[in-house]
């Protein structure tokens, strides 16, 4: 048989489990419990080993499904990232029509578009040899944008004109 005194300074004092004393004294689970239970003091104290296991365990369970969550949460992050620009990239290899800005407009026509007033659209002058595959036709235009053309234009004359003017006086 084993020491009494030995077992409780393991149990109580160096707060050691059942399985950890009998594997040191020599002798089994079953019988260092019988003899714990022989002390007043064993049943609170399994209580309160019962109740840190318990808190202890919720804890690392607790923890363990945060982690679960933040994995899943990357992962489908990460497919809605992949599917969200697979979307814009087949939007742009669908898009058949593609627009211009404004700016961009003004500053195509006035080399090689006209405008006709009748129909309120500019057409692309065929003087200037093949139209390029990527510019329209003709371009149903806003009076807004065709007095942006008109201003452009003066910009560019006044600038040629205040260039050959400046050429001059310097001669």
């Amino acid at each position: 048989m084993c020491d009494k005194d030995k077992v409780y300074a393991l149990y109580f004092l160096e707060k050691m489990t059942c399985t950890e004393i009998a594997k040191e004294v020599g002798v089994t689970k079953q019988a260092v419990s019988k003899i714990l239970k022989q002390f007043p003091e064993y049943a609170e104290e399994k209580e309160r080993k019962k109740q840190e296991n318990k808190v202890r365990h919720n804890k690392e369970t607790g923890e363990y499904v945060k982690q679960k969550r933040m994995k899943e949460r990357e992962e489908e992050e990460g497919l809605i990232a992949g599917m969200m620009e697979l979307q814009r990239q087949n939007a742009v290899s669908m898009s058949k029509k593609r627009t211009l800005s404004d700016d961009a407009l003004v500053k195509s026509c006035i080399n090689h578009y006209r405008y006709e007033p009748k129909n309120e659209r500019i057409v692309f002058i065929e003087d200037f040899g093949r139209k390029p595959a990527d510019l329209p036709k003709a371009i149903k235009v806003h009076k807004k944008i065709l007095n942006g053309s008109y201003e452009y234009m003066q910009n560019i004359e006044d600038e040629k004109w205040m260039s050959m003017t400046e050429k001059r006086a310097l001669r």
